[in-house]
């Protein structure tokens, strides 16, 4: 018997984030209209249609984005527009003309965007609605106006219904996102270590495919976050941003502790510093589980001595235990340098993460609407 989407919880969740965005999406859209028709204009389709773009994006920075691409690419299209309704000629065969030309165009440049076709397709409505307004200079010229007045109507309506009710802050995504990123790659570093233990048993650099893709995702929505929801509820996002560095940084360093478990084919070896590198491993987990906690500002301190000191544990074990080093092969004492340095630099990396995190006020770590 199929499970249903209400006894997992994440989709309970996502399902009633999709109903509360269909709800915003009509008002949002009734707004519009209400307003529009409160000044009496009869081109109110327009702020409707506006309002319905920019509310495909779901969160508040998506919202905001598409609101100023569509602004300002229509009201450039309806001057155009404009340009054209009155500098060409009347009757059909021209208009015919102006379209078909228009729509080429626009099929073209689509290639470098969907703003191209955006504005074309703005161009040839007001072409042809205009073609039922008097060609009359002032009028042609109040036409224009008004319809950049109901697309600035429209996308007014979405954003203030979008960032006011029920707000969908894509910050707030992103950083339940890189907690769990983070515990991936606490748990990936676990395998990876007790890999190296267990005689430098290869591990498939497939385990990072998943992390190394959403990367990319954690900058692109870092940046709508630092460039577009900053501005509308004024919190600093330096905590994030931290976290964001952190897991890139992870599963670089994580990809060069494979490629060193992985380098020889040969039958492995007997760490001799195995307990120190246990000791190190099970702290820099502390450490990535601590970055993505809610209590880190608390945990922080203690979690960056115990981290500072399995460090010097290690480096305290490799020089006690150098003269037993020396008899291992070459390619050994090489491999079990290397993944130890890596280990090292990842171990500085979040000390440093700790103490920034450390400094940071409370609303800069997990910020509220202001």
């Amino acid at each position: 018997m199929p499970m249903s989407i209400f006894s997992d919880d994440r989709m309970h969740k996502l399902l009633f984030m999709h109903i509360r965005h269909a709800f915003k999406t009509g008002l949002a859209a009734a707004v519009a209209f209400g307003v529009s028709t409160l000044i009496g204009s009869h081109f109110s389709v327009w702020a409707v249609i506006s309002t319905l773009i920019v509310m495909q994006g779901i969160s508040v920075a998506d919202s905001v984005q598409a609101s100023f691409y569509r602004f300002t690419v229509m009201s450039l299209g309806a001057l155009v527009g404009m340009i054209l309704l009155i500098l060409s000629p009347a009757g059909q065969l021209f208009l015919l003309a102006e379209v078909f030309a228009i729509c080429v165009l626009g099929a073209y440049l689509g290639r470098y965007g969907n703003n191209f076709t955006m504005a074309t397709t703005a161009v040839c409505i007001v072409l042809l609605v205009g073609q039922y307004v008097p060609r009359t200079l002032a009028e042609q010229l109040w036409f224009g106006v008004t319809l950049s007045v109901e697309v600035l109507i429209g996308v007014s309506s979405a954003i203030i219904v979008t960032a006011l009710i029920w707000p969908v802050r894509l910050g707030d995504t992103l950083r339940t996102d890189i907690t769990a990123q983070l515990e991936k790659c606490a748990l990936l570093l676990d395998t990876v270590v007790q890999a190296f233990l267990d005689h430098q048993r290869h591990v498939p650099c497939s385990q990072l495919a998943g992390l190394g893709l959403q990367i990319r995702s954690n900058r692109e929505r870092m940046t709508k976050v630092r460039k577009l929801e900053a501005h509308i509820y004024h919190y600093e996002h330096k905590g994030l941003a931290i976290q964001v560095d952190m897991v890139e940084n992870c599963v670089e360093k994580m990809r060069a502790l494979i490629d060193a478990l992985n380098e020889y084919d040969e039958r492995g070896y007997d760490p001799l510093t195995a307990p120190e590198l246990v000791s190190l491993a099970d702290m820099m987990m502390r450490a990535l589980r601590c970055l993505g906690s809610r209590d880190v500002r608390a945990l922080a301190p203690e979690v960056a001595r115990g981290l500072t000191m399995a460090v010097d544990a290690m480096d305290a074990g490799l020089e006690q235990r150098h003269q037993e080093l020396g008899k291992l092969e070459l390619q050994h004492i090489l491999q079990l340098h290397t993944f130890y340095l890596v280990l090292r630099h990842l171990s500085e990396n979040l000390l440093t993460a700790l103490y920034q995190m450390q400094s940071l006020g409370e609303s800069k770590i997990f910020p509220k609407p202001g």
